[in-house]
């Protein structure tokens, strides 16, 4: 062997060496300042199996994750991707993340208001996948949520984005929340069975067939949608005659509410009744439905 290639080969091993001594580097320096910023988040705790970094990306990979959140949701997840996660506050001012084979259990911890219907559906836990990125803007106390994508297994999937200002990540407390906005919001869901589960839950519950629960709905959307109308309220009357579409043939629904300046959530709890602030929030409904009304 020449030189040359001895001097090839041993180039080639010393950089290989190099490389996997920079691997183990980055990764026993990432998961040390990952656990530090967890630390950092009150009532935010993660135990995982396995951490691992792709250094060309700088994506960070848990395995095998149990974590509960700030605001009290426990889950599990297979794995758990990590885009983008700040790591300079207690309350991260951007995170791009994502989580797949996730299972929550069904409770009000969990899922609030929406446990006890899930609980009706039969539902002790839910499973599928979770993907979220947004930013905080400081200066102008604006969170801007470009993904919140939530795909539930035997369910369907929803997706959020939208903005929303006065919020202040340094001091979030309740009674900071007061003045907190919404300039605008857009949600999608796609029904894979929910609705069917929700109509047949109540069938049972009522003893009345499923198409007697299904015309129910719709006959009360309807009735809304004309109240709407005799109260000139065209946007209320024409969101309502969207939600009764989509519940009458469930695919997929578009929600946005684009209102001229940003609404205070307060307002909502200030005596308005349903119809003015579907008007305030200037909503819209979109359904794929072959129904053109």
């Amino acid at each position: 062997m020449s030189r040359t290639w001895k001097f090839l080969l041993s180039f080639v091993i010393f950089a290989t060496i190099c490389y996997f001594g920079l691997i183990w580097f980055v990764n026993s320096e990432v998961e040390k300042g990952f656990n530090e910023a967890v630390a950092n988040v009150d009532g935010l705790s993660v135990n995982y199996a396995d951490l691992a970094v792709d250094i060309l990306d700088q994506t960070v990979v848990l395995e095998g994750v149990t974590a509960t959140l700030p605001l009290g949701q426990q889950f599990s997840a297979d794995t758990v991707r990590i885009n983008a996660f700040d790591q300079m506050h207690s309350v991260p001012h951007f995170v791009a993340m994502d989580a797949s084979g996730l299972t929550m259990n069904v409770s009000p911890a969990n899922f609030g208001d929406l446990a006890a219907p899930l609980a009706a559906m039969g539902r002790t836990s839910v499973a599928g996948d979770v993907a979220v990125a947004y930013r905080y803007n400081p200066d102008k106390q604006s969170l801007v949520v470009s993904n919140l994508d939530v795909s539930l297994d035997g369910l369907g999937e929803a997706k959020l984005t939208g903005t929303f200002d006065r919020l202040d990540l340094a001091q979030l407390r309740v009674e900071k929340l007061v003045g907190l906005r919404l300039a605008e919001m857009n949600l999608t869901v796609v029904n894979r069975s929910f609705m069917d589960q929700a109509v047949d839950g109540t069938a049972t519950r009522m003893g009345i067939s499923r198409s007697e629960v299904r015309s129910m709905f719709c006959a009360e959307l309807d009735a809304m949608a004309d109240y709407a109308g005799t109260q000139d309220n065209s946007v209320a009357e024409n969101a309502l005659r969207g939600l009764k579409r989509f519940v009458d043939d469930p695919g997929t629904v578009t929600i946005s509410a684009k209102p001229a300046e940003p609404v205070p959530f307060l307002y909502i709890f200030m005596g308005r009744d349903f119809y003015e602030n579907l008007r305030l929030m200037n909503v819209t409904v979109v359904t794929d439905s072959s129904d053109n009304i």
